[in-house]
């Protein structure tokens, strides 16, 4: 009996579950193939996504067949034959690594991660070779090797769905007895494939060296009518290209400008890399539209920071993200760095992902190991640690990120006071205004910003514009909006904005006006506040009537008897919103 150190049935069952996200990344990796062939060709690539849908007796249609075309410089017997072997490949050498290629596990993970067998046929010069991998014959035993190829023809059903020119050189991989895909149909596997292959490739296809065709079929006794076909456009997270697939109008014109460009030498392995972190933020118009517009619902499935590898981007890292911010989808930031960088980047074999790319604070981590700044530094140093060029690219993301987030936030909220003199605030303020009146009926004027109110009505407008405008609102609006506060006697007024600490609100007086702002950096205030800034909706009056607590809190510490009770007062509000945070992080 034999006692292999690992079992065949039980290492491809193993592999299969290889960590795709799902069908449209694992179609990446063919994909990869298809754009590296043809970037060393030089000529334009055209690549063909097909799929066939075969109706079963209970009328339900079901995806059966997924292929990937593509005429680029195709394989020779030999390599198309290392191309099906696990591990390995034309580019394991750091020599050949100057593409989106390396790991030589593209081909027969992502296959086999979807499906039991995988075909594939190339040609150079016209001569056509066949090769293949089956799930089931390698649990059996009886494939123990990959074939070698064997000279054969095309089949004529592909020929007859490829709509481009059959060349001298080309591949063509089908993948058949689906049974991991995510989608069951054709139409939906490739409405996800578009918008995450668009984003994957954009800048090969936005310099046309690439062109990707998808296209599904159905299988019926007749023949093979047709169910779906687009070209994929580039999807930029960055919104800088035209040409995309954004909403109208913003597939022809950016929805948002550049930011900055930074480039940051790297030294690794005895060797210097470029990073470049490219930054852009959204224009006004763009913002105006709102979060439930469609540019606002595109935006939210692509914020995040791009992380791109020679020009292909392996994911969307979310660290840097305050994930309870809706304004997060409003400015965009890419990270590319070339193949030498991999391991200070973590990239994983089927380049989903960069581990090692992550939000990081020195002087949080050194405060952690008990060392100085200096210290930690110094043995990250002596371990030829990767992390340490990941720190200073985080840091200088950071610093980006700040001053854009603050830009975004002035940018919204001096629109948004401009534009709806109704918003949905205005009814909060004056019902709050109306139940402090009662009370000061009954108690009097108790509150310190009672006292502002004794100062004329020029002086009061002036201290309110001032803080209106620091709202990033322009002086003369600003004086406008002060005015109708003043002379309407409102007693409050909302605003959402950044507040320090981890406060759910904060509270001042200014011009005899009670100032609350709606923390946007807590998490509560995407659950119960968000909702006041966009269109009407079901969560809007529940919005209003929550308002109404926060407005009576306020009042509560303008009546603070005496400093010292004021700031009790503040120190509970703070320690609360740090309750809080626990508390919505645990139900996230």
């Amino acid at each position: 009996m034999s006692f292999p150190i690992i079992p065949q049935d039980l290492s491809i069952s193993a592999m299969r579950s290889s960590g795709y996200r799902d069908t449209a990344h694992a179609l990446a990796e063919l994909i990869d193939n298809s754009v590296q062939s043809g970037q060393e060709s030089g000529e334009r690539t055209e690549i063909e996504l097909i799929c066939i849908d075969t109706v079963h007796n209970n009328g339900r249609r079901r995806l059966s067949n997924v292929a990937v075309y593509d005429n680029a410089g195709g394989m020779e017997p030999a390599l198309l034959r290392k191309a099906l072997q696990f591990g390995n490949g034309s580019r394991l050498e750091p020599k050949n690594q100057k593409g989106i290629g390396k790991f030589g596990m593209g081909l027969p993970n992502s296959s086999i991660s979807q499906c039991k067998r995988v075909d594939v046929w190339s040609w150079q010069k016209g001569i056509v070779h066949h090769a293949y991998l089956d799930v089931e014959e390698i649990k059996k035993g009886v494939m123990t090797d990959v074939p070698a190829p064997s000279v054969s023809t095309i089949p004529a059903m592909w020929l007859s769905l490829i709509v481009g020119e059959i060349g001298e050189s080309g591949t063509l991989v089908v993948w058949s007895d689906l049974d991991r895909v995510s989608w069951k149909q054709s139409t939906t596997l490739l409405r996800h494939t578009e918008f995450i292959a668009g984003r994957v490739y954009r800048n090969f296809i936005n310099k046309k060296s690439v062109r990707i065709r998808l296209a599904a079929y159905e299988q019926n006794g007749s023949g093979y009518p047709a169910l779906y076909e687009s070209f994929v456009r580039p999807n930029d997270p960055l919104y800088l290209m035209s040409g995309t697939n954004a909403p109208l109008p913003f597939d022809q014109v950016p929805a948002f400008e550049k930011f900055g460009e930074l480039k940051i030498l790297v030294g690794h392995n005895g060797e210097e890399h470029e990073v470049i972190v490219r930054a852009s933020i959204c224009k006004p118009e763009a913002r105006r539209d709102g979060g439930a517009k469609p540019i606002g619902q595109h935006t939210l499935k692509n914020q995040g920071i791009s992380v791109v590898r020679s020009g292909r981007e392996l994911e969307m890292n979310h660290s840097f993200l305050h994930s309870y911010d809706s304004r997060e989808r409003w400015w965009g930031i890419e990270v590319e760095f070339d193949p030498g960088l991999d391991d200070v980047f973590g990239v994983t074999n089927n380049k989903q992902a960069a581990t090692g790319f992550m939000r990081l604070s020195l002087e949080e981590d050194a405060e952690a190991e008990g060392l100085s700044e200096r210290g930690y530094r110094e043995m990250l140093e002596l371990d030829s640690d990767p992390r340490l060029p990941m720190y200073r690219i985080s840091r200088e993301i950071e610093k980006m990120l700040g001053v854009m987030r603050a830009q975004v936030a002035k940018m919204r909220e001096g629109d948004r006071v401009q534009t709806k003199k109704d918003r949905a605030e205005n009814k909060a303020e004056q019902a709050a205004t109306d139940s402090v009146n009662r009370r000061r009926d009954r108690v009097g004027d108790t509150g310190r910003s009672d006292k502002q109110e004794a100062l004329s009505d020029d002086e009061r407008t002036n201290a309110l514009s001032t803080e209106i405008i620091q709202d990033g609102v322009e002086g003369d609006k600003a004086h406008e909006i002060a005015v109708d506060y003043v002379s309407k006697k409102i007693k409050f007024r909302f605003k959402h904005a950044d507040a320090p600490g981890q406060m759910i609100f904060d509270v001042g007086a200014t011009g005899g006006i009670i100032l609350v702002t709606l923390n946007t950096r807590h998490p509560v205030h995407g659950r119960l506040f968000e909702a006041l800034r966009d269109d009407d909706g079901p969560d809007k009056q529940y919005a209003k009537e929550v308002l109404s607590l926060v407005a009576a809190w306020a009042r509560m510490e303008d009546e603070a008897p005496s400093e010292k009770s004021r700031l009790a007062m503040e120190d509970a509000r703070l320690n609360w919103g740090r309750i809080a945070m626990d508390f919505f992080d645990l139900e996230d």
